[in-house]
C-alpha cells in the first residue's frame, strides 16, 4: 500500500521518497544517520520519506529487526511534519524465496522489494543467460510474488544493471515486450502493489523509461518515486523531476 493516492504527475509523486538507505545499509554513506535525512527531507519539502535498508539472505535480525527497532526509537525523538515509514528494501533472490519471514515482512512499514539484485552472491541465476532468459526470470518472480501479497512496491525494476555478464546494460529492458510489461504492471495493480520510479536507471534509460511509464499509466498501475539515496544530497527528488518529464513527454 503506498502513502499516497495514485497519482501520474510526477511533481507529486516528487513529494514522497521511497527509498532512502540509513547507515544500516553497508553502502550508505556515514552521514545517512536519521536526524540529518530528516532534516534534509524538510529542506526539500517532501511529505513522505520511506527507509528502506538492504535486507539480503540472513540479515533478517540485523537490518530489519534490530536496526529498523534503533531507527523507530530514535524517530521518537525527532519532531518533524515529514511522515518517516520505517521500511526495507527486501529480496525476491529466486522464484518464491524472500529474504526475510512473513513475521518480519508484517513488521515494516513499507515493503520495496528488490527483483533483479543478480550481482548478489546468493542470488538465483536462469539457466539462459541471455536478455529474454533474465526477461522470463524477473516475470516468474514478480508473478509469484504478487501472489504472496507482501509487496509494497517494486525497486528499480527491470534494469539489466546488476547482471554483470551482460555488457549492454539497456538489452534486458529492451528485450520485454509491450505485451510482457502490460501483462507484469496489470498484475501488480491487481495485487496492489506499485511499480517504483528509480531516478538512476529511468534517467539512464530514457526509451525503455518512457514506454514502461506510459504502459503502466495506461493498465492503471501505481507508482512510486525514489532516488535511492546513499547520500544525503540524493534525498531531494526536485533535482530529478525536469528530467523524468521530458523523458515521459
Amino acid at each position: 500500500m503506498i502513502p499516497f493516492e495514485k497519482t501520474y504527475d510526477i511533481r507529486e509523486l516528487a513529494r514522497h521518497n521511497l527509498h532512502v538507505h540509513t547507515t544500516n545499509s553497508g553502502c550508505a554513506k556515514p552521514e545517512m544517520v536519521l536526524r540529518d535525512i530528516v532534516k534534509e527531507a524538510e529542506r526539500c519539502s517532501l511529505r513522505t520519506i520511506a527507509l528502506t535498508d538492504h535486507s539480503n539472505l540472513g540479515d533478517e535480525n540485523r537490518i530489519v529487526s534490530i536496526g529498523n527497532a534503533r531507527l523507530r526509537e530514535e524517530l521518537k525523538e525527532i519532531e518533524t511534519d515529514v511522515k518517516v515509514l520505517i521500511g526495507s528494501e527486501v529480496s525476491v533472490y529466486g522464484f518464491g524465496k524472500y529474504s526475510e519471514t512473513e513475521e518480519v515482512n508484517d513488521s515494516l512499514d513499507f515493503k520495496l522489494y528488490s527483483q533483479n539484485h543478480y550481482h548478489v552472491r546468493f542470488w538465483e541465476h536462469p539457466e539462459d543467460k541471455s536478455p529474454r532468459g533474465y526477461v522470463k526470470d524477473m516475470i516468474r518472480n514478480l508473478e509469484e510474488l504478487f501472489r504472496s501479497g507482501r509487496a509494497d512496491a517494486v525497486a528499480h525494476p527491470f534494469s539489466g544493471g546488476y547482471i554483470k555478464t551482460i555488457e549492454d546494460k539497456t538489452a534486458v529492458p529492451n528485450a520485454f515486450t509491450d505485451n510482457e510489461l502490460g501483462d507484469i504492471l496489470t498484475k501488480a495493480r491487481d495485487a496492489d502493489c506499485a511499480f517504483e520510479i528509480n531516478v538512476g536507471p529511468f534517467i539512464g534509460m530514457p526509451e525503455f523509461s518512457r514506454r514502461y511509464f506510459n504502459i503502466g499509466k495506461e493498465v492503471g498501475v501505481a507508482f512510486t518515486l525514489g532516488t535511492d539515496a546513499h547520500t544525503l544530497d540524493r534525498i531531494d527528488t526536485s533535482q530529478f523531476v525536469d528530467e523524468i518529464i521530458r523523458i515521459i513527454g
